[in-house]
């Protein structure tokens, strides 16, 4: 602002020859108040300008929900694999904004915002299931439940709120040596949304 308000003012002495200086033709007052006016309109625009920038915002909408797998009949047991590996949440159910990718399973943020996330493991198998939420390949947490005993079908579920900048990537990953079982209930399931922007 006092960049732009020097060069006006630069540019008013600019077009002003020495010798109307110090005429009687120049009337300093009025000048100065043209400069007044111009500062003033555009104080008011950077006003507009932040106004337009923080609308602009406000109207981003993200919202994701997803689940393992689409099957309507039949199972599936996904792992146990010897290292951690992503799981992709295929059947999506909403992705406003296209944040999730349904084929790496990774949503990246497309503003700075505070998001929530949320994800569910089913698992009826004799063989314990694990996995984290992964920000930028960071673990931030994790829902796991033992190998059933008694009880032969348990889930686990964990959520979280995170700031995240545009870019940033989340993930659910599948813990070494876990597994986890899907069918046509549809019990695994990934979903976050944007709650507001920063």
């Amino acid at each position: 602002m006092m960049l732009i308000f020097v060069t006006v003012l630069i540019l008013n002495v600019w077009a002003i020859s020495a010798d109307d200086v110090f005429s009687s033709n120049i009337n300093i007052l009025e000048e100065l108040g043209k400069i007044k006016t111009m500062e003033t309109k555009m104080k008011s625009m950077e006003i507009e300008m932040e106004r337009l920038r923080t609308e602009n915002k406000e109207t981003v909408k993200v919202a994701f929900s997803a689940t393992l797998s689409a099957l309507e009949n039949g199972y599936k047991v996904i792992g146990p694999y010897s290292d951690a590996v992503t799981l992709v949440y295929e059947n999506v159910l909403t992705n406003i904004g296209n944040a999730y990718d349904t084929y790496t399973g990774i949503f990246t943020a497309p503003v700075k915002g505070v998001y929530y996330f949320n994800f569910v493991l089913f698992n009826p198998n004799a063989m314990p299931t694990g996995a984290n939420l992964v920000k930028n390949g960071k673990h931030v947490v994790a829902a796991t439940d033992n190998a059933p005993s008694i009880d032969t079908e348990d889930t686990a579920s964990n959520a979280v709120s995170l700031l995240l900048e545009a870019g940033d990537r989340i993930n659910i990953q599948l813990w070494a040596n876990r597994r986890v079982y899907t069918d046509g209930n549809r019990r695994n399931t990934f979903s976050g949304h944007l709650l507001f922007t920063m």
